[in-house]
């Protein structure tokens, strides 16, 4: 039986070094994706990606990380995709700030031109 995931979230941060990379991984260990195809966390030099489809995510516990390790040059998001409230949830990181966005992804939808 193939299910559509509950949750799915994409993100990115740069520049990050290997404490980051390293701390995020284990904020991310107990995650519950549902395939192993896709690797949860990438290092791309000083980029990391953050690719999930699934069920359960350590949302704070990542976040909790990014904002432990913020610096002024840090830039990237986190968008979390509730796929069974429908809403998009973005968390933004610039200038060692974070900022968090909600909405209705019918709005977002619509936003792109879908």
């Amino acid at each position: 039986m193939n299910r559509q995931p509950l949750l799915k979230i994409y993100g990115h941060l740069y520049p990050a070094d290997a404490a980051l990379f390293a701390a995020l991984e284990e904020a991310c260990a107990t995650a519950l994706p549902d395939g192993d195809d896709v690797p949860l966390l990438e290092r791309d030099g000083d980029l990391v990606r953050l690719s999930f489809e699934g069920s359960y995510f350590p949302l704070e516990e990542v976040l909790a990380v990014v904002k432990a390790h913020l610096k002024p040059e840090h830039c990237g998001k986190i968008d979390v995709l509730d796929m069974e409230a429908w809403r998009l949830v973005r968390h933004t990181f610039a200038d060692g700030h974070t900022q968090c966005r909600s909405g209705s992804l019918n709005q977002v939808l619509e936003y792109s031109g879908h």
